[in-house]
């Protein structure tokens, strides 16, 4: 991915889990990687990992769903490595919940930070990339933007949502030499779904058993996904969901005996 080397990428939610995967593979692959979480104490942890690797990192603290904050968080990191190349909105929360106890507040949180977020940042994003001459943004969305799942009725909706986002963002900004694309994973190794096993709201083998690949994703098979569709070798694709599941999406739940 030698065209991602020097550009100015950031990435959203690199505090931990998939983001900070992300943060580091482009890192790795010679991007400016501005790495941003809610606080700078907690992206610099991803940043130091970067520089221990020969990479060139800054921590940036933001809350994304804050116009005001997003804002400002686009003109610091153009003044410390250019104007945006790539954008990564990997910022989101899952907070399972059924919906019947499912409260307001937690509706409002999901749609903020998993939806109005990537509004946000993308515009500002766009902004510098159409005076730049185009660049790309990437959306970390879900299997569970188009597959229903009990007990998430604020995450499945605000992922949906970030499909439609991204097919219109993409061809509103086409004419500017921008992609807009989404890479969706299925269930991947983190710390929030190992946080939620531990709180007794799913089962990790209940999961890789329903995997047809009989496993949970790694967050570096998300990061070479993201790392390719943000790159000039998928230059032709915008507006597209990747689906990187292990097979979940497609399979049709009937499963003989002794498979």
């Amino acid at each position: 991915m030698n065209d991602l080397e020097h550009k100015t990428t950031i990435v959203t939610g690199a505090s931990r889990g998939l983001g900070k995967s992300i943060a580091i593979a482009f890192g790795k692959a010679g991007a400016k990687v501005a790495c941003v979480a809610t606080s700078k104490d907690n992206a610099k942890r991803t940043t130091e990992e970067i520089r221990d690797l020969g990479g060139t990192a800054k921590e940036f603290g933001c809350r994304v769903e804050k116009e005001a904050q997003v804002k400002t968080l686009f003109g610091d990191v153009q003044n410390e490595f250019g104007p945006a190349d790539v954008l990564i909105n990997n910022a989101g929360i899952s907070k399972p919940t059924f919906t019947l106890d499912m409260t307001e507040n937690s509706w409002n949180e999901h749609m903020d930070i998993n939806c109005k977020s990537i509004f946000l940042c993308s515009k500002e994003a766009a902004k510098q990339m159409k005076k730049n001459g185009g660049g790309s943004i990437v959306n970390i969305g879900s299997i569970l933007g188009k597959n229903a799942f009990p007990a998430t009725l604020g995450y499945c909706a605000s992922k949906a949502a970030t499909d439609q986002m991204t097919r219109v963002l993409a061809i509103e900004w086409a004419r500017y030499g921008i992609r807009v694309n989404c890479v969706a994973p299925g269930y991947v190794k983190t710390d929030l779904i190992e946080g939620l096993e531990s709180e007794g709201k799913l089962s990790i083998a209940d999961l890789e058993r329903r995997t047809p690949q009989r496993r949970l994703g790694t967050g570096e098979e998300i990061s070479s996904a993201v790392l390719y569709v943000a790159s000039n070798q998928a230059s032709f694709m915008t507006g597209e969901i990747m689906v990187v599941d292990g097979g979940w999406s497609a399979f049709g739940y009937y499963e003989p005996r002794g498979s």
